[in-house]
């Protein structure tokens, strides 16, 4: 079985995000695992872009307000 690592790094500066899930070869589980990562970098003050692709740390929100108003 094949196994696949979902990762959430910074867009702006490549820091990744400190969790990572673990999902088997089924694509429901990959949709399932993808989106509680996401929630949970939210949660730890990720903000993620209007669009769903790019995601950004807290600290690269912090120094760059354009960022912010993108994630809006």
């Amino acid at each position: 079985m094949k196994k696949v690592i979902l990762l959430i790094d910074c867009d702006s500066c490549r820091t990744l995000y400190a969790y990572s899930r673990f999902a088997s070869e089924d694509t429901t589980a990959w949709d399932l695992h993808g989106s509680n990562l996401v929630r949970m970098a939210i949660n730890d003050g990720w903000a993620e872009s209007s669009d769903g692709n790019f995601q950004y740390c807290p600290r690269c929100l912090e120094h760059n307000e354009e960022l912010f108003i993108y994630c809006i």
